[in-house]
């Protein structure tokens, strides 16, 4: 079988997990190779709100998978689109890294009145902005752009007070060591950092997974090989995860921040839980505006053979409430 040809962005941390899917397919006795892709997203310096979100990095490499100059598209599965292409198929979801994401700079508890945190992503400034409520605190999201070395570097000059990454990225890079679970401070590039929890700061849907697509035509010995990386569970997470995203037609840099884990498996079953934030400029666009406040916060528990169907419906099911009763319903646990 000739090498596999992944096709990814040339930015550090693309190549960074490319590299995690050679060494996995190798440790297969699959051979691959690296082609790097130029993207929209590497030459177009606006806010990724202006150019169509972070699905932008991923329409070059599947451009290259229709043209047939890749085999495979490795992408960060949160800056896929939730909408299905009919030619193209994510054929592996390998297990997934951390999902939390980072205060890279500075310790929640030392950002003081004024401080500005950088971050491109609404879900996080929406989140940053109810922590800072409910301390009392005057600090301020600001948008950046700029891969993950150029953002720490903009908090290392203190052109912001910090910035937020994901972990998952800064694992990949090198950067983040693991921390012990009863304290989340951590050092980031000689920056004093703090790892944020769930309860503070939920992540994109897909955030910490990776997705290998394919094109369809792909021939059966190669779409074999890939299918071998597939973690299960990493799927279903992300699939109720991205279920729920498509459910409130949001792209990936809307303010919905999602987590969905598998308690347990009984057969063909899966027990879930789906924690999510959702923030108010979404709710504004809908058909049906809410005057709720910042965001609604919500958890669902339940047991499906269907993990996407279950975001899907955790979705219709918050949407619902909140325009029986905004009110009643915002910021609901």
């Amino acid at each position: 079988m000739r090498p596999i040809r992944l096709g990814a962005r040339t930015s550090p941390l693309a190549r960074a997990q490319v590299e995690l899917v050679r060494a996995a397919l190798a440790a297969r006795g699959v051979d691959a190779v690296f082609v790097g892709i130029t993207t929209q997203g590497d030459t177009d310096r606006r806010q990724l709100t202006e150019i169509g979100g972070a699905g932008v990095f991923a329409g070059a490499v599947r451009d290259a998978l229709r043209a047939g100059t890749i085999d495979v598209g490795v992408h960060s599965l949160k800056d896929l689109p939730t909408a299905p292409d009919d030619d193209l198929e994510v054929i592996a979801i390998p297990e997934r890294e951390d999902t939390r994401d980072v205060l890279v700079g500075r310790r929640l508890d030392d950002l003081r009145d004024g401080d500005r945190v950088g971050t491109g992503a609404p879900r996080r400034a929406i989140q940053l902005a109810d922590w800072a409520e409910r301390v009392g605190r005057d600090v301020s999201a600001v948008p950046i752009r700029g891969n993950v070395d150029t953002r720490i570097e903009l908090a290392r000059r203190g052109e912001v007070a910090a910035v937020i990454l994901a972990a998952a990225g800064l694992r990949r890079l090198g950067h983040l060591v693991d921390t012990d679970t009863d304290n989340t401070d951590t050092v980031v590039k000689t920056l004093q950092s703090q790892v944020l929890d769930h309860e503070l700061m939920l992540p994109a849907p897909g955030q910490g997974a990776l997705a290998c697509e394919i094109h369809r035509s792909l021939s059966i010995e190669l779409r074999a090989a890939v299918a071998t990386l597939d973690h299960p569970v990493s799927r279903a997470e992300t699939l109720a995860e991205r279920g729920f995203l498509a459910a409130l037609q949001a792209g990936c840099t809307s303010p919905v921040g999602a987590r969905a884990v598998v308690k347990s498996v009984r057969g063909t079953s899966l027990d879930l839980t789906l924690a999510a934030v959702i923030g108010k400029t979404l709710l504004n666009n809908l058909s049906e505006p809410s005057k709720a406040g910042p965001t609604l916060r919500l958890q669902v528990d339940g047991s499906t053979t269907d993990a996407e169907g279950f975001g899907t419906a955790c979705a219709g099911s918050a949407l619902a409430k909140l325009r029986e009763h905004p009110q009643q319903n915002a910021r609901r646990q």
